[in-house]
């Protein structure tokens, strides 16, 4: 049976961290309206108009985001994913031995599509798994979809991440001259 997903303020499946990190690293979290004034897509005003639908609502403050100020889902994936990574920080890969257990969850295709890395499990049977800004949001919900773990997800940078994709899932199709096109379409 799949475990249901657990929802933050933007709708998405965030997973739970570590109950003893929860009380500290949310005190770094910020909310996901004060991030969406700081890239200009809202207003303070419309944030607390949010805010104020949310209480009698009870709907993702993203989703209410979209209805109310016609937010599109990529600003709310933006503004999420910023969230999400101020909240655990940026892993460096180089400080983790990678299990060969937890690779073999995915096959080399889904880790490339998703830009994702299983590095481990941890003593609680939770998958600790890399992945990139870029790709974080299609990869909770292909985590969530596909994976029976709970998995907590840690942003890495993109050129190391790519660096273990190589060394863990070879794909000789894939060159540094492909993966430099495929990144300028992208911006």
């Amino acid at each position: 049976m799949r475990r249901k997903p657990s929802l933050n303020e933007s709708g998405f499946d965030i997973f739970a961290a570590r109950p003893r990190q929860e009380k500290a690293l949310a005190t770094r979290a910020i909310k996901l309206g004060q991030i969406l004034i700081e890239q200009g897509v809202l207003n303070e005003q419309q944030v607390f108009e949010i805010l104020e639908a949310q209480r009698d609502q009870h709907v993702p403050f993203g989703v209410l985001a979209e209805r109310m100020f016609d937010v599109t889902i990529d600003s709310i994936e933006n503004a999420w994913v910023e969230q999400y990574a101020q909240f655990t920080g940026e892993i460096d890969l180089d400080r983790y031995e990678v299990d060969r257990c937890a690779l073999k969850l995915i096959n080399r295709r889904q880790a490339w599509q998703f830009n994702i890395l299983p590095i481990r499990f941890e003593e609680t049977g939770e998958l600790l798994m890399a992945a990139s800004r870029r790709r974080l949001a299609r990869a909770v919900t292909f985590v969530a979809n596909r994976l029976d773990p709970i998995v907590f997800f840690r942003l890495a940078d993109s050129e190391q991440l790519r660096d273990f994709l190589r060394r863990h899932y070879p794909m000789p199709e894939v060159t540094d001259e492909l993966l430099r096109r495929a990144s300028e379409m992208v911006e």
